[in-house]
């Protein structure tokens, strides 16, 4: 009966907290659509313990998968980006960071502003929800931290019975006395939140007993704990079993997400305007910008790619402008504007139509970066701001009507709909759509003050001297990078030509890096604005920063750091390598490491191919081979590079049509002969190129089989690998590779038996070879892991692939003791005692 009571009472648990969550658990697009979370992305990777950075034999590399980031304070230290885990196996056994092995128990996710830590939360809910960790936990709870000083219990039971267990179940307190006992038992899994959202309200002397209730949270057995790096206390930590971050949309998730809001005939349009535009690549692991992209797509110039990010800010506020002015029942002549009449507005009618949500916007943005890097506010904070831009003139509106105004905007959200406002110490928490949006407005702000000679009321605030010297004391400070692009991205003219006399003055950066960063990007920005000289005497300026770089650098062959930012002109570049110069080689390895090149820089490169010097055309090569997509005219001169002679330029060249996601007849068959090179490199970078192509041509696979007896290990075993991708071998080539299997170079008996051992069927002499091999006097190639997909079920011989069970037949009895006895060998070899 007790065991039916507590049985009832874990039900009625998991009963109101699907009712609690039923209306979080979505997402919410800016156009008003929901999204299902259950098809949303969420991608995890390791941060590594400083004992695991230090086995690794080289500098992490960014995942591949993954978009490059645009910078921020935020960026999260030692983060893994190749280790990833996949949500279902978050609680897995695994190795911690204390390098013993079991399930981790207490979680730190890290994560920048908007890239995902809340949909994380509503994902493990969610999942927990459908079945997952049914076994490890009664109860998922998602707590966010910066509630919880509106709470008035500092007890586990009692937050428990405020936050789920107040609605219409008439028990609540037996309901959170349950759930308490759960958690003691280690059955319900916290999800904390937000801490660094919590940290400031701790430290005061009001916050001592909220600390001791936050330490209590924080120590329960299972516990997941959300954080921005930037404000991240670890004094307040526990032991930590595993630290992750949220690394956003991959490059696979941005194509679904697009399939999944766009019309079909517009994916395709917005996949190639990405390709094209490197600015927009920074912004769309970031899963609302991506959103907001796409809900503007309509407005965006769709054949410029060098749109700044400013010039994309602006477009998107503009378009999210349109839906709030209908929202707001914004009026012209006394009427109320329709939709079809709003889209049809003027930028510059678009601005004054919300110049007094644009302006009230600005000036909280601003006033909150200025104050801490504030990126949340409750509504006390956004009432007085609201108040200084009254009491100075510049509107005649009381600050509780603008509020209501603002909170109906698109630009500020809060997370905390399901606050009871009515209890005097709780305050919805306000933010920005994203931090690039607060940047934004405040770099309208200070850029208002600056373009705008004479008197405003806004100058009352802050006079134009006093944001003068504001720019000269935070031009380096890296919470204001983004601001100072926008900045220079909204200013023209005169005040322009003076915003980078700010800039170029004093106080410098001593050691210069720092500033030739900025100037770059602010450069990036107002490039099209500028006057012609000002613009040469800066790009001089640049170029002669790059020269300095390159002849510092500790490597003979080293890029510049600054010339691989987007942000740099890629023309300086090019022009720079047509001419005659001593360090062409360290531009070119420069234009490289560019996520993205244009078509006039892959022609520089390949024209480079056919240059005197070796070190040179390799490079070239090699910068080719980092381009996604390369035009049929780069993969010919790459072709032609195969006969290059020297062995350095082969193997780049081999190297960067293996890059290629599918290549021509001709670039197979060049291939093909590179698997004869005299060079063991090149033979290794050609086997390598064929193996990375989903279907392959019968000579090529005959080559590969050739290339299985190779002098070389490296090559044999790259042969073998792509062997083992082609889906279907033909007759012919699994009679060679059983050949092969017989033969006599042990390292082509492994390899030939990965690539059998691959296929989803196979001709009985195949398989009486496989079965052979388990005799073989190497242990590798008894050992060999696709031998092992022979297995012994109810006297049965089974053949597994990675598809799973295709045959089985009855066992032999000679066929018996041969596998046995292998397989006991093989145990005990592996120090296995059955």
């Amino acid at each position: 009966m007790r065991f039916y009571s507590l049985a009832q009472s874990l039900k009625d648990i998991q009963d109101a907290l699907k009712s609690y969550y039923e209306q979080y658990l979505v997402i919410l697009r800016v156009s008003g659509y929901k999204l299902d979370l259950k098809t949303y992305f969420v991608n995890l990777a390791i941060v590594e313990a400083p004992a695991q950075r230090k086995k690794e034999k080289q500098d992490l590399k960014e995942q591949a998968a993954v978009f490059h980031r645009i910078p921020s304070i935020d960026a999260v230290e030692r983060t893994n980006m190749q280790s990833s885990i996949h949500l279902d196996q978050l609680f897995n056994k695994r190795k911690l960071r204390d390098g013993s092995e079991n399930v981790p128990k207490t979680i730190l996710v890290q994560g920048r502003a908007g890239i995902g830590k809340t949909t994380l939360c509503k994902k493990l809910v969610h999942v927990h929800q459908t079945g997952l960790w049914g076994n490890l936990f009664d109860a998922v709870l998602w707590l966010p931290l910066r509630q919880l000083k509106a709470f008035k219990s500092r007890t586990l039971e009692g937050l428990l019975r405020e936050k789920f267990f107040t609605q219409g179940l008439g028990k609540g307190d037996s309901l959170a006395r349950t759930l308490e006992t759960c958690a003691q038992e280690g059955r319900v899994l916290f999800i904390l939140d937000g801490l660094d959202e919590i940290v400031t309200d701790t430290e005061c002397d009001e916050g001592i007993a909220l600390r001791s209730f936050l330490t209590t949270l924080l120590t329960q057995q299972h516990v997941v704990i959300t954080s921005r790096p930037s404000g991240l206390d670890r004094s307040l930590l526990p032991s930590i079993d595993l630290e992750l971050e949220t690394v956003g949309f991959s490059q696979q998730n941005v194509n679904e997400f697009l399939a999944k809001v766009l019309k079909p005939e517009e994916v395709r349009t917005v996949q190639d305007f990405i390709q094209q535009t490197p600015l927009i690549q920074g912004l769309l692991n970031i899963p609302v910008l991506l959103d907001v992209i796409c809900f503007s797509w309509d407005s965006l110039p769709r054949d410029d790619p060098t749109i700044t990010m400013t010039g994309l800010y602006q477009l998107m506020v503009r378009k999210l402008c349109c839906k709030d002015a209908l929202r707001l029942k914004k009026t012209a002549g006394g009427k109320d504007l329709k939709e079809r009449e709003i889209n049809k507005l003027a930028p510059k009618h678009i601005d004054e139509l919300m110049a007094i949500e644009l302006q009230h916007l600005g000036y909280l943005a601003f006033k909150g970066m200025k104050n801490n890097h504030q990126i949340e506010f409750d509504e006390t904070a956004l009432l007085s701001a609201f108040e200084d831009l009254r009491e100075y003139g510049a509107t005649d509106l009381f600050p509780p009507q603008l509020l209501e105004m603002m909170k109906q905007t698109s630009f500020l959200h809060t997370a905390d709909t399901d606050m009871d406002t009515s209890n005097s110490g709780s305050q919805q928490a306000w933010y920005f759509l994203h931090l690039t949006f607060q940047e934004y407005f405040a770099a309208t702000w200070i850029a208002r003050h600056l373009q705008v000679k004479q008197p405003h009321p806004t100058t009352e605030i802050m006079t134009v001297e006093q944001v003068k010297a504001f720019v000269q004391e935070h031009k380096y400070n890296p919470q204001y990078e983004i601001v100072w692009w926008m900045v220079a991205g909204l200013l023209d003219g005169e005040a322009l030509e003076e915003f980078f006399d700010l800039l170029q003055g004093s106080p410098r950066d001593l050691i210069g890096g720092r500033h030739q960063q900025i100037l770059t990007s602010c450069l990036n920005e107002a490039r099209a604005r500028l006057d012609t000289t000002v613009m040469a005497r800066l790009d001089a300026e640049l170029m002669r920063w790059l020269h300095f770089e390159i002849q510092t650098c500790h490597s003979k062959h080293g890029r510049s750091i600054l010339g691989c930012q987007t942000s740099f002109p890629e023309t300086l570049l090019v022009e720079k390598l047509g001419s005659v110069c001593s360090w062409k080689t360290n531009l070119v390895q420069t234009l490289g490491a560019r996520s993205t090149l244009s078509e006039s820089a892959i022609q520089s490169l390949t024209s480079a191919l056919k240059d005197e010097d070796a070190n040179f055309r390799s490079s070239a090569a090699s910068a080719l081979g980092k381009q996604p997509m390369l035009p049929e005219s780069a993969i010919q001169s790459l072709i032609g590079a195969l006969k290059d002679e020297d062995a350095n330029v082969r193997y780049s060249a081999a190297l960067a049509l293996g890059k290629q996601p599918m290549l021509p007849e001709s670039a197979i068959q060049s291939l093909i002969g590179a698997l004869k090179d005299e060079d063991a490199n090149v033979r290794y970078s050609a086997a390598l190129a064929l193996g990375k192509q989903p279907m392959l041509p019968e000579p090529a696979i005959q080559s590969l089989i050739g290339a299985l007896k190779d002098e070389d290990a490296n090559v044999r075993y790259l042969a073998a690998s792509a062997l083992r991708k082609q889906p279907t071998l033909p007759e012919s080539a699994i009679q060679s590779l059983i050949g092969v299997l017989k033969g006599e170079v042990e390292n082509g008996r492994y390899s030939a038996a990965s690539a059998l051992g691959n296929q989803s069927a196979l001709p009985e002499s195949a398989i009486q070879s496989l079965i052979g091999a388990l005799k073989d006097e190497d242990a590798d190639v008894r050992h060999c892991e696709r031998v092992m997909t022979l297995h012994i079920q109810d006297n049965k011989l089974c053949f597994y692939t990675e598809q799973g069970l295709v045959r089985s037949e009855p066992i032999e009895s000679d066929i018996e003791k041969i596998i046995t006895s292998a397989f006991k060998t093989v145990q005990h070899e592996a120090g296995v005692h059955v």
